[in-house]
């Protein structure tokens, strides 16, 4: 029996007819999802995003530094000053060996107190040099004046010789022995003056044997100056006092002739007289002669004399210049004396501090401090990349972060930008700023204006101050979070 399917008898069944149906939960789950994706879309497209720059900040003064040099040259001994130390004007910030200046200054007190000693002995042998000027200029004028007299009176005996007949015989012979005797004390006299003469001698060359030992003591060292000078004074005094005596020697002989002349010249008047009674004019031309001799003498002693003074008054003028030449040296030891603790020119904070140690050496002019004044105000130097350089524009705000004042605690201090550099910079690295990774990077010196120098608020407030460091963020504009997504996401570009 074949039996004939009917098919109007079941329903034919689909693949979707399997599946379970959607519950409400699902249904509503589904409709919430695509109102947050609608939301988020919407929101990504008006909510705003701020791009900013990310850089190193220190707080530096707005005003010019006060550099401190050292104005001499020598080894710190004392360094009385820190970093950040607040200093006031005038307030010694190290101080120099002065031991050098010190030794100078007392060798040059000790020089001038022997160019005293040597003015006062000058002074005193030039007053002894014009008591024997006015004591030769006497003699001389007491000698002329003798001599006047003696020609006065030989004129008066030729005269009255000429009146004289019967007493000049007697009075030739007189004057004849009168004449011998003075020749006969002249002899003498000759006699004592040679004597003298050598004694003098002997004495000149005791004096050059005392200066040569003097000579030979002092090249050592063994013996001053002062006394080798007076030694050498010693035989200039001895050799004039020879020639002296030399002079007085030949004027004696000279002398001695005259009279040998009159004794000549009254013997023949004798025998004139005896025979003729014809009086001579001899003892006149003695006279005369005896006055030039006496002013010959004196003019030669006088120019001695002179020219021990002017030698003398020219040693006195070497020392007085020595002496003004060793006082400004002195002056100027005193003011290096001075410059040796260096001190503050103005008030102000240490802001950086180039001595390390004592015994560190500073040349005329080095740098030894720079001083940030008290009345200045602080900016913010920022080290901005130089690839994020182009992003940053004057006037644009910053938000900075102060490491010494936690952000948690004390939140950002607003800025603006107020300056940028034309020219990048290389950190050191021996740079404060410069971190590791940072080291070498070429970066631009962003400066930034803080609107106050005070961080939080109430009664918790962390005060700026010189040489803080932190981060700047600068704010370089304002996006949509979409416009974020997707410039990330490279499908937009210009933005």
């Amino acid at each position: 029996m074949v039996s004939t399917p009917k098919t109007d008898f079941l329903p034919a069944v689909q693949e979707n007819d399997f599946l379970p149906p959607i519950s409400r939960w699902s249904t509503l789950g589904g409709l919430f999802l695509v109102g947050a994706m609608g939301v988020a879309v919407t929101l990504t497209c008006v909510t705003k995003y701020k791009i900013t720059v990310k850089a190193q900040a220190i707080f530096r003064p707005a005003g010019e530094l006060r550099l401190v040099q050292a104005p001499v040259e020598g080894s710190v001994i004392k360094i009385l000053v820190a970093e950040n130390q607040m200093v006031q004007k005038g307030d010694v910030i190290a101080t120099i060996d002065d031991s050098r200046l010190q030794t100078k200054k007392s060798q040059l007190q000790n020089n001038q107190q022997q160019a005293q000693l040597q003015l006062i002995q000058i002074n005193a042998q030039i007053r002894a040099l014009d008591r024997q000027i006015v004591a030769e200029t006497d003699r001389s004028k007491l000698a002329v004046a003798s001599a006047e007299a003696e020609l006065s009176r030989s004129r008066r005996q030729y005269q009255d010789r000429l009146l004289t007949t019967v007493t000049e015989v007697e009075e030739a012979a007189a004057n004849l022995r009168f004449a011998q005797e003075e020749l006969q004390q002249a002899v003498a006299q000759l006699k004592s003056t040679q004597a003298n003469l050598r004694s003098t001698e002997s004495a000149l060359k005791a004096a050059k044997s005392r200066r040569k030992r003097y000579q030979s003591i002092s090249a050592s060292g063994a013996l001053s100056q002062n006394q080798l000078e007076e030694a050498e004074l010693a035989v200039d005094q001895q050799q004039q006092t020879v020639e002296a005596q030399k002079a007085a020697v030949e004027a004696q002989k000279q002398r001695i002739d005259q009279q040998k002349q009159a004794v000549d010249a009254r013997r023949a008047r004798l025998q004139r007289v005896k025979a003729a009674l014809n009086p001579s004019n001899a003892e006149v031309a003695i006279a005369q002669q005896r006055i030039a001799q006496e002013q010959a003498i004196a003019k030669a002693t006088l120019a001695t004399l002179n020219r021990e003074k002017e030698a003398l008054i020219q040693q006195r003028i070497e020392i007085q210049n020595q002496q003004s030449q060793d006082t400004r040296e002195l002056q100027q030891v005193e003011i290096e004396l001075r410059q040796t603790a260096i001190k503050s020119p103005e008030d102000g904070t240490i802001f950086q501090l180039a001595l390390r140690n004592s015994g560190q050496t500073v040349k005329h002019g080095e740098e030894i401090a720079q001083i940030a004044p008290s009345n200045t105000s602080l900016l913010v130097k920022a080290l901005v990349p130089a690839r994020d350089i182009g992003k940053v524009e004057i006037n644009q705000a910053a938000q900075l972060r102060v490491s010494a004042c936690p952000y948690p605690d004390y939140g950002t201090l607003n800025g603006v930008v107020k300056k940028i550099a034309p020219d990048a910079t290389t950190l050191q690295s021996n740079s404060i700023t410069a971190s590791r990774e940072n080291r070498g990077s070429a970066f631009y010196q962003v400066t930034i204006a803080p609107e106050s120098l005070v961080l939080g608020k109430g009664n918790k407030q962390c005060a700026i101050q010189l040489g803080m460091e932190g981060r700047a963020d600068i704010i370089t504009r304002e996006e949509t979070v979409l416009q974020f997504l997707l410039r990330k996401a490279r499908l937009i570009t210009d933005v």
